[in-house]
C-alpha cells in the first residue's frame, strides 16, 4: 500500500488519563495515524488539579496531566516507539517533555525511537493565546533549552512548531501568518546559533516545524501555503547557510470561522478549509486535524471527531489528490500572489529581526487587533458575507443535539479520579527524592542550563506540574502578564453607539482560559464609545476581580470566560462582591456559554450574557452601556 500523504490526525483530550486514554484507542481503531494530544488549563499554565486556580478547570479543555503516573495512563496499551505524538503545549513544554521521555525511559524505549512534536511557541501565546507563564526573557531561554535537548537527545522529533495558527485566529492576513511564523523561527535561532555548534544548530533547523491555520479564502490560502513552503528553506540557507530544509507542518483549519449559528454549515467550511493545504503537493501539510463542526458551543462528541476523521478520509482516498504532482505550478493567479505574499512576509521577518522578541510581541500584539477590528468592521458593513450571521440566516435544522454529555456526564467522576490520584501519588513517593530534585531543577535555571535533564530527574523522583511552574517561578521571578495590546492607532473605526457618559468599565479574564480575541476587539470598541476602559489581566481569581473592580470604582465588570467554569467564576464573583458590599456593581458574562446555562447565570445575578452568537459589537457595547445605566439609577435611588 502507498504511503499516505499525510497524517490524519484529531485533537483529543478531555477530563483525566483514563478517558483520553479511550477516546485515543477508539480514535486509531477507526483509523487515525497520530495523536494531537489537547491538556488541560491548569496543566498548560503550571498548576496542579488541586490548586486553587485550577477550580472549575480540570480537564474541561483537554486532559489533565499532573505528573508521571498521568503519563502512564494517558498512553496505556499505545507503543510510544511507534505512534507519532503531537503535544499541543507551550509554557510548560519542557515539563510535558519530560514526562514523555520519563515514561518512555521506564518503559525501555529507546529515545531515538520517539516521534512527534512539542509545540513550545511561546511568542504567540503572548500576542494571542495567553498560557504563557514566564516573562519573555527566559520563556525564549525554556524555548531553546528544548530544542538544543532534542537535537542531542530525541533526534526524530521535532523540539518547536513555530505556530502560525493562532496568528490567523488572533486576526492576521496570510502574510503576516507566514511573516510572524517564520520571524518568531528566526528570532529562536538567532538565540540559539550563540549556543550549538554548526554540526547541531544544522540539526535543529532541519527539524523545526511549523503548525499554520488553513482558512476558507481558497486562493490566498493556497498562496499562503506555497509561500511558506518556498520562502522557508530560501531563509534557512542565506541566514544560517543550512540547505536542504523542507517545510514541515502541521495543521488545523480556522475555527474562527466556525459559528454558533447554523452549525451544520461548519460542516461544509471545515472540509473547504482542508483543500488549501492538501491540493499542492510541493506545499502540503504533514499532518492535518479538523475540529468538530459544533466548536463554537462545545468540546466535541466522539461522533463529531468521527464525522472530523472520515472528512479527511474522503479527502484522502476518494478525490484522487494525492496522484498528482504540483497542479498550481505556471498558474498566473496562485503564483503571482505567492510572491507577493512572500515578498510581504520577508518584509516582516527583517522587521521582527530589528526589534527583537519582546518589542516584536508588542508589535505583533497591536497588528492583530487592527486586524480584529478591520475584520468586525466588515463583517458588520456586510462588506464581508457569513452565511447564517449576517445572510441566509434561516436555519438549516438538521443537525442533532450535541452528545457532549459522554463527557459533561463523567466529568465530575473524573475529576475525583484525578484529585485522588494526586493525593495517593504524593502520599507514595519519596518526597526526600522529590525535594532534591526540586533544589537540582532550581540550581540549573540559575545556571546556564541542564534545564530538561533536571525536569526529567524531577519526573523521575515523582514531582508535579504544579512544583516543576513554582520551581522556575523562584528562579525566574515569579508570573508575567503580557500586555492586552488593544491601544492600537489607525484602525478601522467601529460603528459603536455612544456613551452618556465617561463609564468605568472594568474587563477581566478569570480562570485560566488564556484567549483575548473578543476582550481586544470589546476593549477597542468600548473606548470608541467613550468608556474608560481597565483591563485587569489574565488568569484573575474572584476575589482579585471583586477588589480591584471595587478599588476601580466600577461602573459595570465584564468576565469573559471560554474554558467551561462560567458557573463556578459567576457564583464565587457574586459572592466575593456582596462580601465586600459591592453587590450592586453590575456583572456580565462572555464566552462558549451553553444555552442550558444562561438561566443558572442569571439566577446568580448576572446582568447580561454574551456568546459566539452575538457577533454585532455595536449591540454588546449598546447593552454594557445600558446596563452601567440601570446600574447607577438602581444605586442612586
Amino acid at each position: 500500500m502507498a504511503r499516505d500523504p499525510w497524517i490524519i490526525r484529531t485533537y483529543a483530550g478531555f477530563g483525566d488519563a483514563e478517558q483520553t486514554n479511550a477516546r485515543f484507542r477508539d480514535n486509531l481503531s477507526r483509523g487515525q495515524k497520530g495523536l494531537s494530544v489537547a491538556f488541560d488549563l491548569p496543566t498548560q499554565n503550571g498548576y496542579d488539579s488541586d490548586d486553587p486556580l485550577a477550580a472549575g478547570e480540570v480537564g474541561g479543555t483537554g486532559v489533565a496531566v499532573g505528573h508521571l503516573g498521568d503519563m502512564e495512563r494517558l498512553f496505556e496499551g499505545i507503543d510510544i516507539g511507534s505512534i507519532n505524538t503531537s503535544m499541543t503545549i507551550n509554557a510548560t513544554a519542557p515539563w510535558l517533555l519530560a514526562l514523555y521521555v520519563a515514561l518512555a525511559d521506564r518503559r525501555g524505549v529507546s529515545r531515538d525511537r520517539l516521534r512527534g512534536t512539542t509545540q513550545n511557541d511561546i511568542l504567540k501565546e503572548f500576542v494571542g493565546r495567553g498560557t504563557h507563564i514566564f516573562a519573555p526573557e527566559p520563556s525564549l531561554r525554556l524555548q531553546t533549552e528544548v530544542l538544543s535537548f532534542a537535537s542531542r537527545e530525541i533526534p526524530n522529533w521535532n523540539g518547536m512548531n513555530a505556530c502560525g495558527y493562532h496568528y490567523m485566529e488572533s486576526g492576521c492576513t496570510p502574510a503576516e501568518e507566514v511573516g510572524f511564523a517564520i520571524g518568531n523561527a528566526v528570532l529562536v535561532l538567532d538565540r540559539l546559533r550563540e549556543t550549538l555548534d554548526p554540526e547541531q544548530f544544522a540539526t535543529v533547523v532541519h527539524r523545526l516545524s511549523f503548525f499554520i491555520n488553513s482558512g476558507i479564502e481558497l486562493v490566498p490560502e493556497i498562496a499562503k501555503v506555497r509561500a511558506y513552503a518556498k520562502l522557508w528553506p530560501e531563509i534557512c540557507f542565506e541566514e544560517y547557510g543550512v540547505e536542504d530544509v523542507r517545510w514541515r507542518a502541521g495543521c488545523q483549519v480556522r475555527s474562527l470561522t466556525l459559528t454558533e449559528q447554523q452549525p451544520e454549515v461548519n460542516i461544509v467550511r471545515i472540509a473547504y478549509e482542508a483543500l488549501p493545504v492538501t491540493l499542492s503537493a510541493s506545499a502540503r501539510v504533514r499532518a492535518l486535524q479538523l475540529p468538530g463542526f459544533r466548536e463554537a458551543l462545545s468540546l466535541p462528541d466522539q461522533g463529531e471527531q468521527t464525522l472530523a476523521l472520515r472528512t479527511q478520509q474522503v479527502l484522502m482516498h476518494e478525490t484522487g489528490i494525492a496522484k498528482w504532482g504540483d497542479i498550481f505550478e505556471g498558474s498566473h493567479v496562485v503564483e503571482g500572489e505567492t510572491s507577493r505574499v512572500m515578498q510581504e512576509a520577508r518584509g516582516i521577518v527583517q522587521r521582527m529581526r530589528e526589534l527583537g522578541f519582546e518589542q516584536s510581541m508588542r508589535w505583533i500584539s497591536e497588528r492583530l487587533t487592527a486586524g480584529l477590528v478591520e475584520a468586525q468592521g466588515r463583517l458588520t458593513s456586510g462588506e464581508e458575507i457569513r452565511v447564517g450571521v449576517n445572510a441566509f440566516v434561516d436555519p438549516v435544522g438538521v443537525a442533532r443535539p450535541s452528545a457532549v454529555s459522554e463527557e459533561g456526564g463523567g466529568r465530575e467522576e473524573a475529576v475525583a479520579r484525578q484529585l485522588e490520584g494526586l493525593r495517593r501519588w504524593r502520599a507514595d513517593r519519596d518526597a526526600v527524592a522529590v525535594s532534591e530534585a526540586r533544589e537540582a531543577l532550581l540550581r540549573a535555571a540559575r545556571s546556564d542550563g541542564g534545564i530538561m535533564a533536571a525536569s526529567i530527574a524531577l519526573a523521575e523522583a515523582g514531582g508535579t506540574t504544579g512544583e516543576w511552574t513554582k520551581t522556575l517561578e523562584d528562579a525566574f521571578g515569579g508570573r508575567f502578564q503580557a500586555p492586552l495590546g488593544s491601544d492600537v492607532q489607525g484602525a478601522r473605526s467601529l460603528d459603536v453607539p455612544k456613551a452618556p457618559r465617561r463609564i468605568r468599565f472594568f474587563l477581566a479574564k478569570s480562570g485560566l482560559d488564556g484567549h483575548v480575541n473578543a476582550v481586544k476587539l470589546l476593549a477597542y470598541a468600548c473606548r470608541e464609545s467613550g468608556m474608560e476602559v481597565i483591563y485587569s489581566g489574565l488568569q484573575q481569581t474572584p476575589a482579585a476581580i471583586a477588589a480591584a473592580a471595587i478599588q476601580e470604582d466600577a461602573d459595570v465588570i465584564g468576565i469573559s470566560s471560554l474554558s467551561g467554569a462560567h458557573l463556578h467564576l459567576a457564583a464565587e464573583v457574586q459572592r466575593e462582591l456582596a462580601s465586600r458590599g459591592a453587590q450592586d456593581i453590575p456583572v456580565l458574562m462572555g464566552g462558549i456559554i451553553p444555552a442550558g446555562d444562561e438561566a443558572a447565570l442569571r439566577a446568580l445575578g448576572i446582568a447580561a450574557i454574551f456568546t459566539p452568537k452575538d457577533g454585532d459589537v455595536g449591540a454588546i457595547v449598546q447593552r454594557i452601556i445600558d446596563v452601567a445605566e440601570s446600574g447607577r439609577s438602581t444605586s442612586s435611588g
